[in-house]
């Protein structure tokens, strides 16, 4: 018997709790969370390599084009495509079966964040969009209920909450100042709970990067 994919609505209405549905759900953002790893290493860079924004700009180039590459012979070749759904077919939104993942997209606003933007505004804003964003589907999923367009309130409630909280570990420990950070969380917000036609992990981290590179000026 064959299962269908799970919706691409990430603030579905919700079922009983813990739903199978939400379970997915919670599988996948967990993968999605592990990529917080990536700004932390950009702020911190406490790897020999790499360091700076050269040397983060080819790692970066390579794995997008690595990832960009799994993802058309994934499509491309049904052979690997039902070996790769077989594993993890489930954690697919029904427009990846034929797109590119949700993780390559990550990986290609990693790489124009840190071509566009300082170093750790690219980091701030790539915090906002993997926490933000996981953040919401995960509480849309299991108590969203007041619709707007195909997302809820509740949903940007928690994402919201999430981004405040990074905002607020970015201002304390001295990275940004408040006022950008505030930005950053409330712009990253907004563009997750609007129905923009692009992949949230580019949309929320260009748009919430830009708000912050226009609003700071480095000393």
């Amino acid at each position: 018997m064959t299962t269908s994919p799970p919706t691409d609505d990430e603030h579905a209405t919700p079922e009983r709790w813990p739903s199978p549905r939400w379970l997915t759900e919670a599988r996948r953002k967990a993968l999605h969370f592990c990529f917080i790893l990536l700004p932390l290493a950009l702020l911190y860079e406490w790897t020999p390599w790499p360091r700076g924004k050269g040397e983060w700009r080819w790692s970066l180039i390579v794995l997008a084009l690595t990832a960009i590459a799994l993802d058309v012979i994934r499509i491309h070749d049904h052979r690997v495509r039902r070996f790769f759904t077989r594993f993890v077919g489930e954690l697919l939104r029904d427009h990846e079966y034929f797109s590119l993942l949700g993780s390559t997209y990550l990986l290609i606003a990693a790489l124009l964040a840190v071509e566009i933007f300082p170093q750790s505004v690219a980091a701030a804003a790539l915090g906002f969009t993997i926490l933000g964003d996981g953040v919401a589907a995960l509480v849309g999923r299991g108590m969203g209920r007041t619709r707007f367009f195909d997302k809820s309130f509740e949903g940007a409630a928690g994402g919201l909450v999430a981004c405040l909280a990074w905002a607020s570990f970015l201002a304390v420990t001295g990275t940004l100042p408040w006022s950008v950070v505030l930005l950053g969380a409330g712009v990253a917000s907004l563009v997750e709970l609007l129905p923009i036609p692009l992949d949230d992990n580019l949309a929320i981290t260009l748009f919430a990067g830009y708000a912050m590179k226009l609003l700071w000026s480095p000393a």
